[in-house]
């Protein structure tokens, strides 16, 4: 099959969205597909690119605001310029997307699949005047989205806001995201505890954007009371700063707490796993996710998981068997369940052995496989 992936941005940037489609592409290309994507031009990078098979197609953007309002014309003239057995979009509410969706629809035969991960504009608070950009845009996203033949939830709750998005629930099927084979590969992790301090530290490690909404502050919050009783306790988080690390570092000192966080800033994919190889808990406190994959990936390095209770939490964390759930803010409960992990070393042990046999059941190879089955159908449909 001739597959395309259309995304805002993709590899080398680091993130959710861009490291689940590049996972599935590369898995793809390996199956024997010819797989494109279509995204944004980043500095470094060049217009055309392969990387492990994957073809990419990069374009200018001419101006961007915020997340979803960004004008970049080349993403439709690449996607036209290409005939596609399937044109896989990743996320609702980008305008160029949109009109790429459009004409290809009416001028090709090529399916149309999309995996909206979340809902357009997704955190429960908006300035007035986004309220009211948000819901003129989502009665003009209806039409379009009614055009895909097939939408992907990443959990099963998510049909309930897609279907409010204008796509009817026989079009939604659930396909979890997946991880790579090297996730589970050993490694040596000596250098990077001594990097960083941590050698002899029982480590709470956190993987993603420093951003406000991902609730980091919570962490710091509750550090100093953690620390009378676990003394030896290092907050660990990696990931490259999105507006919210200089408040944070200022929260931890104001605290007395800023001998006990670490931020690493942007660090590599085998950093990434030496860090999770250190810790034994892993904290996800965000005010919304969709999925989490970084929870699966902390699971595969041998973590139990404190997470907010978002779609991707309760999905993923049954409560005492790979972790706790606790409601966003809520930083008393937050203590409790980082206390039980800390002063109960068996029963941490045994919800790590749960999570190294769960992350299993994500690996990419099986997800690639699940969705060669929900494309082939749709190449058998005619429009």
């Amino acid at each position: 099959m001739k597959l395309g992936f259309l995304l805002s941005t993709f590899y080398p940037m680091s993130g959710g969205r861009e490291s689940l489609t590049f996972n599935l592409a590369r898995e793809l290309v390996k199956n024997g597909h010819e797989v494109h994507v279509f995204t944004s031009l980043l500095p470094g990078t060049g217009k055309e690119q392969v990387v492990e098979g994957i073809r990419i197609h990069r374009t200018r953007t001419w101006f961007r605001y915020k997340y979803y309002l960004e004008f970049n014309p080349g993403w439709i003239r690449n996607v036209m310029k290409y005939r596609l057995d399937v044109l896989h979009v990743q996320s609702f509410g980008f305008i160029m997307a949109d009109i790429a969706v459009v004409l290809k629809k009416l001028f090709t035969h090529t399916k149309l699949v999309n995996s909206p991960l979340g809902p357009f504009m997704a955190l429960e608070k908006y300035p007035l005047w986004q309220e009211l950009m948000k819901k003129a845009y989502l009665f003009l996203e209806k039409p379009v989205n009614r055009l895909y033949d097939s939408v992907i939830q990443i959990n099963p709750e998510q049909w309930r806001w897609i279907t409010k998005c204008g796509v009817k629930k026989e079009k939604i099927f659930l396909l979890v995201p997946g991880i790579p084979a090297e996730l589970f590969a050993l490694q040596k992790h000596e250098r990077f505890a001594v990097k960083w301090g941590l050698k002899g530290k029982l480590v709470i490690s956190y993987v993603g954007r420093i951003q406000k909404y991902k609730g980091l502050d919570q962490v710091i919050a509750v550090l100093p009371d953690i620390l009378k009783k676990h003394r030896n306790v290092v907050f660990l988080a990696m990931g490259k700063d999105a507006g919210d690390m200089d408040r944070l570092k200022k929260m931890a000192t104001d605290l007395g707490v800023a001998g006990n966080v670490v931020f690493t800033g942007p660090v590599t994919e085998d950093e990434k796993l030496q860090g999770l190889d250190i810790s034994q808990i892993f904290v996800f406190p965000s005010e919304w996710e969709a999925f989490g994959i970084a929870i699966i990936e902390a699971m595969a390095r041998g973590n139990a998981v404190v997470s907010t209770k978002t779609e991707g939490g309760r999905y993923l964390i049954k409560d005492g068997v790979n972790g706790y759930l606790y409601d966003y803010r809520d930083t008393d409960a937050l203590k409790k369940c980082l206390i039980r992990l800390l002063d109960d070393e068996k029963s941490r042990k045994l919800i790590i052995s749960n999570n190294l046999k769960k992350s299993r059941a994500f690996s990419i190879e099986k997800i690639a496989g699940d969705m060669e089955k929900l494309y082939m159908p749709l190449m058998r449909v005619k429009d």
